[in-house]
């Protein structure tokens, strides 16, 4: 990271910032970014998006520049470059009204500052214990969902057909379940367990969009209704890993999602 910048003017004073100054202006700049997305020509605004994302996780690398190794270098960026790119790509479905929008952005402002803040308690974690690791992770898991539900409408938006729906959104829920389930240990390596734990998610997960690619629900029902089923499933696999999986515990996760699945249903329009 220092050979990096040894490129970049005004060195010194970026690395003089601690990480909680580091984290404010990495939001402005990506919240600035974002804004600039809707004011550019349509056709540049796919490749602004991908611009950003690269920028995120530069960024990103900036401020968590110290102790990162090993896997953190791919786990520790997923979230922030996610929720970047996945707000970015949902502001096109949005209305043309600036109120709206601007609410989305600020969103996202208090979002990528609480996405920097859990990771680096990830990435002090990682090496020692720290009381914070569980709000970390609650933070966490919630703006996983948050990725889940924007992707799901984005993909959906497209009308496509099931297979492509499920192949789009499988790999995309792999990436996502896998930092889900390492951050529970916070291990130096992917194990062979997270791997296959993160593998069964997304399989599933990608079963379900094909599923629901038939059914005439509307894009909003079916994005919650697929996020349901993901917090279930990586909640019931957190809960395993921390030995903390009681029959209670299942029986809530598994309500929740009923739940859910009774609403859609409901709502669905079968006419």
């Amino acid at each position: 990271m220092e050979r990096f910048f040894k490129f970049i003017p005004h060195r010194h004073f970026l690395l003089s910032l601690d990480k909680r100054q580091r984290f404010a202006l990495q939001t402005i700049i990506l919240t600035f970014g974002l804004l600039i997305t809707q004011l550019i020509w349509e056709d540049y605004r796919f490749g602004m998006v991908v611009i950003l994302s690269i920028i995120s996780y530069l960024l990103t690398a900036w401020s968590l520049s110290e102790d990162i190794k090993g896997t953190e270098w791919f786990l520790l960026f997923i979230l922030p470059v996610f929720f970047t790119a996945s707000v970015s790509l949902f502001y096109f479905l949005l209305p043309g009204r600036w109120i709206t929008r601007l609410l989305t952005t600020a969103v996202f402002a208090v979002g990528t500052y609480a996405t920097l803040l859990a990771e680096n308690i990830y990435n002090v974690a990682a090496a020692r214990s720290i009381q914070l690791l569980r709000v970390a992770q609650s933070v966490g898991l919630l703006i996983t969902l948050i990725v889940v539900f924007l992707l799901v409408s984005i993909i959906f938006s497209t009308r496509s057909s099931f297979l492509v729906n499920m192949l789009f959104l499988t790999p995309l829920v792999f990436i996502l379940s896998l930092q889900s389930v390492w951050s529970v240990k916070l291990t130096p390596a992917i194990s062979r367990e997270i791997v296959i734990y993160a593998f069964v998610i997304s399989i599933s997960i990608g079963e379900m969009a094909a599923v629901l690619s038939f059914w005439p629900i509307q894009m909003a029902t079916v994005s919650l209704f697929i996020t349901a089923g993901f917090y279930t499933l990586v909640g019931i696999v957190q809960q395993h890993l921390l030995e903390k999986l009681f029959a209670n515990t299942i029986r809530e996760y598994i309500l929740a999602f009923i739940f859910t699945f009774v609403l859609s249903f409901l709502i669905t329009s079968w006419g």
